[in-house]
């Protein structure tokens, strides 16, 4: 309702300058336009403005820190960490909770590999990274029972992000799956739970149960193989920025599924040839990846073979192709509802899909008209468009 965009403006297409933006997200003075050098100096009063807090820091002392390059001395000690490399949120920590690499004095549990201690001269926490606690406090504070906020943080708790201090094990609040951990098996697996006979998949994951959105019984016949999906290096999010950029696309010119040789060769799969995946949601064509990277395993006396998706891929950019996400069940974790359907079960066949990659609909009426296969499909119709 009130967005201010009043960013100095760049070049041909008035672009707005980078930079700007960056001290905004980073948090500034509101009187004197100053950068905020860390979260620390954000107050709820109106006198400082900030864009997203873990980002304070980003542009301390006027620069941007995020194009900083400076490895460090690799060979130096404490050269495992490059803190002028970049910078990390927040606060340019390269590893959160570190002040669990001290024991409770605040000594490195290991001289040859600490990372972070208390300074008894100094009086602060110091070391190879920004340490994530309160750098004044020492290791030998207690908190008082009556303490609230950080003064409830003993000297010799390192997570500082839960009530106590501690790393917790047991979770005696605020889970809906908890307060233990434990195994569970995916929604769909081809397996039984070993752990928990009764129970195969979590009882408190959501599912969303509608016509389009089918779950795979445990052990379906139909379904009988784990598939996984992974991300390629090449590409950045969700491929949908990649497979725009013609250097990118180059590198990974098409959607493509990596199986065993040994499942190749039962299914009639060529390495470099079509082969289409299959849920009971989905059906989708891939150029077949055949290599010893992927390997069945043996579960409870069985060998289960695998089948790995890059998810990538879409219906736009310089790179068009299949979706994996088609073939993905609607699931979500208990607590906050991420998405829950990194591993599912499939089944593949060599050669293309014969219809649209909703394998529902392949062969049904649509609008009173059968569905052709590859009809209104640029992809089927053109399947080296990438080449282009």
């Amino acid at each position: 309702m009130n967005l201010r965009w009043d960013y100095p403006e760049c070049g041909e297409t008035a672009e707005p300058d980078v930079e700007a933006v960056i001290k905004e997200i980073n948090g500034y003075d509101v009187a004197t336009g100053k950068p905020v050098s860390t979260f620390d100096e954000l107050r709820g009063d109106g006198s400082t403005a900030c864009g997203c807090w873990i980002y304070s820091g980003i542009y301390k002392d006027g620069v941007n820190q995020a194009r900083r390059r400076d490895p460090g001395d690799l060979s130096a000690e404490g050269g495992f960490v490059s803190p002028e490399w970049a910078w990390a949120w927040p606060a340019n920590r390269r590893i959160l909770y570190n002040r669990a690499s001290a024991d409770p004095e605040g000594r490195p549990w290991s001289e040859r590999k600490r990372y972070v201690w208390w300074d008894e001269q100094e009086e602060r926490w110091t070391g190879y990274d920004v340490p994530d606690f309160p750098a004044r406090k020492r290791p030998d504070y207690r908190a008082p029972s009556d303490a609230h906020g950080m003064d409830a943080i003993s000297g010799s708790d390192p997570f500082i992000m839960m009530g106590d201090g501690r790393g917790w094990l047991y979770s005696p609040s605020g889970l809906l799956d908890g307060p233990v951990p434990t195994y569970y098996e995916p929604l769909e697996s081809p397996t039984a739970n070993l752990l928990y006979p009764k129970v195969d998949g979590n009882p408190a994951a959501i599912r969303w149960r509608r016509p389009e959105n089918p779950y795979h019984a445990v052990g379906d016949p139909r379904f009988p193989l784990v598939a996984t999906t992974f991300r390629l290096t090449e590409h950045h999010t969700a491929g949908g920025m990649s497979r725009t950029v013609p250097w990118l696309v180059e590198l990974q010119p098409e959607m493509f599924a990596e199986i065993d040789p040994q499942l190749a060769a039962d299914r009639g799969i060529e390495d470099g040839g079509w082969m289409t995946i299959v849920t009971e949601r989905a059906e989708i064509e891939a150029r077949a990846k055949v290599t010893d990277r992927i390997r069945p395993v043996r579960v409870d006396g069985r060998l289960i073979h695998q089948v790995a998706l890059p998810w990538h891929w879409g219906y736009s950019g310089l790179s068009r192709g299949d979706s994996a996400n088609e073939l993905v069940s609607l699931s979500g974790d208990p607590n906050v509802s991420i998405q829950d359907d990194k591993a599912f079960t499939c089944d593949v066949r060599a050669g293309r899909r014969q219809g649209p990659s909703t394998a529902r609909l392949a062969g049904v009426a649509l609008d009173g008209h059968r569905v052709r296969p590859n009809q209104d499909d640029p992809v089927a119709e053109n399947p080296h468009e990438a080449s282009r």
